[in-house]
Formats: C-alpha cells, structure tokens, sequence
C-alpha cells in the first residue's frame, strides 16, 4: 500500500482510539454522575483544549472564514446530540451494547454521501451494510441480561445509540464538506465542539436541569481525561477527511467497538453485558465496516 493511501487510514483508526479512551472514562466515572455532567465538562474540556491549540497553531490569530458555516452545521449533529444520547444510552443499556449500535453511523454516512456527494455504492458495500445492521441487532438483543446494571432495561432505550448513530453520520458529511474548503483540522474541530458547548450552554441556563454541577473530584478528573482524548478524536478525523474519501474514514473511525470491547473486558467486565452474542456482534459490526471500506463509495 503506498504511503499516501496508508495515511488516512492511520489517521482514522488514531480517532477510533482516541473516542474508544473517552468512551471508556466516561463509562468508569459515570457511575454515580448524570450524562448531562459528563457532556457538560467534557464539551467544556474541548472547547479550552482546542482553541488553545488552534491559538498556538496561529500565532494567537484566528479569523473566521466561509467554511466555518459547515462545522457550525456539523456541531449541532456532533458532539452535542450524538454525545448526549450516547452517554445516555451507555447510562441503560453499558458501553458494549451502546457503542458497536452507536457506531453503525458509517450506514448513514454512506447514504448521504450517496444521496448529496453523488458517490455510488458498491455491492460488496452492501453486504458490509447487512453485517454492520446484524452485528447491531444482535448486540440490542442482549440488553439487559448479564448485567445488574441494566437489568430490565426497556427496548426502546435501543432509540438513544440509534439517535446518536444518524447524529453522527450526519455530521462527518458536514465536516467532509467543511474542511474540503481549506481550514485546519484542529480550528474545524474547535468551532464544531463550540457549536455544541454553545447550545448546551444555553439549554442549562434555559432549563436549570439539578445536579448538572455537582461530581466528585475523581470523577472530574476522568471527565477532563475524556475531554482531552475526545479533543484529539475529531482533530485525527478532520485531518483523515484532508486526504481521504467518506467511504473510508467513516467506517474506520467507527472500528471503536474493538479497542472499548478489550478495555472494558479487562477492567469492568462486572459492570457490562459481556458474553459470546456481545463479542459476535462487535465483530459483524467491525467486518461490516471493513467490507465498506475495501468495497465502498468510488
């Protein structure tokens, strides 16, 4: 493989790692917190992160520009409503289901690139499609058992990662057409977490929602970890989407469900559903979008 085709892929699968840390941290601190705490001070933790390094990068200089608009777009979609209704989900239903269902976002990606980027899709894409919405389904399947955390937890909860899914596929295409216009990928990914801190801001003051300030001092500081990590993610993602089609960083971006299946497995498998179903599912989920990947958008 040549250098220059190696590079976006690198790239992608360096985001899958940096949003698998984060969703683990999430997971160990949110224990006994709210998901509007954990998306409060992570979105908080972005914002000061990436504008500090955008302001490094630029010599203390940012000016707006025309693109801007599209990561205005993207934020909206995520990380605001993506991150919301994935941290609630993993709050009922645990990070292994959640996840892997969360992270079929590459489905709705690839359409809309279909529909708007004029891309086609192959047949083998389709097939990849099919494993990703099996591996999904089978995972769904398992909620609620194994787990007294989730014990009992309704169907429908299986809505949040599935919100949070479209959420994200929405948003890489907004990103895609952002940062094809020429800004840098660590200013696109600040403006799109401000988008999100912004109107998450003006929802706590609008609404008052209790508790959303109040955790523990350890759980703060895995929430500023997460933030930290889930900085780096979208800035890998933007600088894969500089030199790669759709149709292949979004899918490796969504290789997630590997490197959390393995964390959680070795540290917290007490607190989540983990058995052979979990594990099939994550790996139809994985092969599905490594078919995309090798037979996808042209």
């Amino acid at each position: 493989m040549a250098s220059s085709q190696s590079i976006p892929i690198l790239l992608s699968l360096a985001s899958s790692l940096m949003f698998a840390s984060t969703f683990v941290l999430i997971k160990m601190a949110g224990q006994a917190s709210s998901s509007l705490v954990a998306l409060w001070v992570t979105l908080t933790t972005n914002v000061g992160f990436l504008w500090a390094w955008s302001m490094f990068r630029e010599n203390g200089s940012v000016s707006p520009s025309g693109e801007w608009q599209y990561f205005v777009l993207a934020g909206i979609f995520a990380p605001l409503l993506g991150r919301l209704f994935q941290f609630q989900g993993m709050a009922k239903l645990g990070a292994n289901i959640t996840t892997p269902i969360t992270l079929t976002h590459p489905i709705f990606t690839v359409l809309l690139a279909v529909i708007f980027l004029g891309e086609s899709l192959g047949g083998g894409a389709l097939f990849g499609v099919f494993l990703v919405l099996a591996g999904s389904i089978l995972l769904g399947l398992q909620s609620g058992q194994g787990s007294t955390e989730c014990a009992g937890a309704p169907k429908q909860f299986l809505l949040l990662p599935l919100a949070a899914s479209l959420a994200y596929g929405v948003s890489v295409v907004f990103r895609k057409v952002g940062i094809d216009m020429g800004s840098d990928a660590v200013t696109a990914a600040a403006v799109t977490t401000s988008t999100s801190w912004l109107l998450f801001a003006l929802y706590l003051v609008a609404y008052r929602p209790s508790g959303v300030f109040r955790c523990k001092s350890q759980e703060l500081m895995k929430f500023v970890a997460a933030g930290v990590f889930s900085s780096l993610g979208p800035v890998f993602l933007y600088m894969a989407l500089q030199v790669g089609r759709v149709s292949v960083v979004a899918p490796l971006a969504s290789t997630t469900p590997f490197f959390v299946l393995l964390v959680t497995g070795l540290f917290m498998r007490n607190d989540e559903v983990f058995n052979r179903w979990v594990v099939l599912g994550t790996i139809f989920t994985v092969l599905g979008v490594a078919l995309i990947v090798s037979f996808g958008i042209s």
